[in-house]
């Protein structure tokens, strides 16, 4: 089956809000940042949605997520691998906050030191639940 990585437009925001939140994943800002998504579509569903955000001084892969009937079929690679492309133009590096350790490791970022979370983010620095956070700070570097 074909799937296509695309960019993201106003009509998919419905779909990456569904996809987002049966990971829990944030969607509040999906609407003011369509336009830094990437989609995988099949058959006119879209099955999965990347997000490469710069907002906060550092470039980000946010937001990645698959359908689970859609996982271990290459389409988080694919995703990352568009974003990364996009990210090679704009930075050294791409950092990433997850929970999804093993996939990142898979495609070469490496762990940071959990003291970075409030050095690169400020949204870490503020947040009262940063002593029990189970995102771990990874980086990949480009160059």
């Amino acid at each position: 089956m074909k799937v296509n990585i695309k960019s993201a437009g106003a009509g998919d925001i419905p779909d990456i809000k569904s996809i987002l939140s049966q990971y829990i994943l944030e969607t509040e800002l999906v609407e003011d940042n369509i336009n830094q998504f990437v989609v995988a579509e099949t058959r006119d569903r879209i099955v999965g949605c990347a997000c490469l955000d710069s907002s906060m001084g550092v470039v980000e892969l946010r937001s990645i997520a698959v359908l689970p009937g859609w996982k271990n079929k290459g389409i988080g690679r694919r995703l990352f691998e568009t974003l990364k492309q996009r990210a090679k133009s704009m930075a050294d590096r791409i950092y990433v906050r997850t929970t999804a350790r093993s996939f990142f490791e898979k495609i070469d970022f490496k762990v940071l030191d959990d003291s970075q979370k409030p050095v690169l983010w400020q949204d870490c620095a503020d947040c009262d639940k940063l002593d029990v956070c189970k995102q771990v700070p990874m980086v990949l570097e480009l160059r």
